[in-house]
């Protein structure tokens, strides 16, 4: 139906002003050396990625030029990649271009926060790649590289770093850092996640068995009486983010799980059930909870994003707010549900500053980002080919025109 703008106008303005000031003050953060601040360490290239991930989403709607933010965050990121040896795994051959080396966005040899910071850093160089896959590199151990060749090196490394088949019930997920032994469903999400949004990149390619690998962690982790996802058992620390993690990876791999029966709940129906049954659950313990939890809410925002799509009211049906009837109602043609009950959320809690509050592990740094691109209805690559000419991108830094912001409909 067409919708008459002054009908949108008040919730729609609220949802802009926010991703507006929100990305107004992320540029106030950067620091000398292109990044974002989380500890002056390696993890600075994790709140990097993803703050240049929400200016990258929304360049189409920039109400100022920050260009030279996400050029300068780029060649952050660019000056941390680093190349790893990697050799064929008993699932398969990582190495898609049988050059020797994967890359991960941590310098030296292995470090816990391996898994984390790359696949936080690849959707960034990813939607770069996407754009503009043979611009080469100009910084950083990888200058002369294309685009390209650092999206699909940064895939090897993942693929070369998940569990073997001998780790038993952790074969196919990943930990800190690459074949660490075990698996952890906390971090276990990232590489699929940043795969998502590798595969968009033309010529990029996931090896095969990366997928089927991780069909036997999804089985493994999912609690078959509450549907959640468990840290590194189906058991233990079962939570919304991870929940939300298992529905991005279940996406990922074209695997919904199994279910062997009635009262079993393993498989996407399953994980969908447990998001909802504490889907009104705010921040608590550290891990657990969904709002005012920024890696939670962005989690769960990847996977029902991917598993059912923004304008879905019959998987999530526990809301927590009145998604703005309160102030006068909501946008016309749409409904009350999950996304916009987060939005609703999201508008009422931003700071003066634009910024929004952390939690725990996670700061302004990451959640400020995160919350511009839920309320963004950013959309998580799924496999689909890109669009022409979304975000062309003329050379890094020197953008073309983008594309409006669209809501995936399923």
């Amino acid at each position: 139906m067409t919708v008459p703008v002054a009908a949108m106008a008040a919730t729609e303005a609220e949802k802009r002003s926010a991703i507006d000031s929100g990305l107004a003050w992320l540029a106030t953060q950067q620091q000398g050396n292109g990044s974002w601040f989380y500890s002056g360490g390696v993890e600075d290239a994790a709140t990097t990625g993803s703050a240049l991930l929400a200016f990258l989403e929304e360049k189409d709607s920039w109400a100022v030029d920050y260009s030279s933010n996400v050029t300068a965050g780029i060649n952050y990121l660019l000056n941390q990649a680093t190349t790893y040896n990697i050799s064929v795994q008993p699932a398969g051959n990582p190495d898609s271009d049988g050059n020797g080396v994967g890359v991960k966005f941590v310098p030296g040899g292995n470090n816990n926060r391996d898994t984390y910071v790359t696949g936080l850093a690849l959707p960034a160089i990813a939607k770069v790649a996407a754009a503009t896959p043979n611009a080469l590199v100009t910084t950083g151990a990888l200058a002369g590289w294309t685009y390209k060749d650092v999206v699909q090196n940064t895939v090897d490394y993942f693929a070369y770093g998940q569990s073997d088949p001998a780790t038993g019930v952790h074969q196919g997920g990943w930990r800190y850092y690459a074949n660490s032994g075990t698996s952890d469903n906390s971090t276990a999400q990232w590489p699929p996640i940043s795969m998502l949004y590798a595969q968009a990149v033309p010529g990029v390619t996931v090896p095969s068995f990366v997928k089927s690998e991780l069909t036997n962690y999804i089985d493994y982790i999912q609690n078959s009486t509450s549907g959640g996802s468990g840290y590194d058992s189906p058991t233990y620390l079962v939570n919304e983010a991870k929940t939300g993690g298992l529905l991005a990876e279940m996406a990922f791999a074209g695997y919904n799980g199994t279910s062997s029966g009635a009262g079993d709940l393993s498989d996407r129906a399953g994980a969908l059930t447990y998001l909802n049954n504490n889907w009104t659950n705010f921040a608590n313990s550290t891990w657990n909870g969904n709002f005012a939890h920024p890696y939670a809410m962005w989690s769960i925002y990847k996977g029902l994003e991917l598993q059912i799509g923004l304008n879905d009211t019959a998987a999530i049906t526990n809301l927590l707010t009145d998604c703005g009837a309160a102030r006068g109602g909501q946008d016309a043609g749409d409904n009350c549900n999950w996304w916009e009950d987060y939005s609703e959320w999201l508008v009422q809690n931003q700071n003066a500053n634009g910024s929004w509050a952390g939690y725990s592990n996670w700061p302004s740094a990451l959640s400020t980002p995160w919350f511009i691109n839920i309320l963004a209805a950013t959309e998580i690559p799924d496999g689909e080919a890109p669009e022409p000419g979304t975000l062309a991108l003329l050379a890094i830094g020197l953008f073309g025109a983008g594309v409006a912001r669209r809501r995936r409909r399923k």
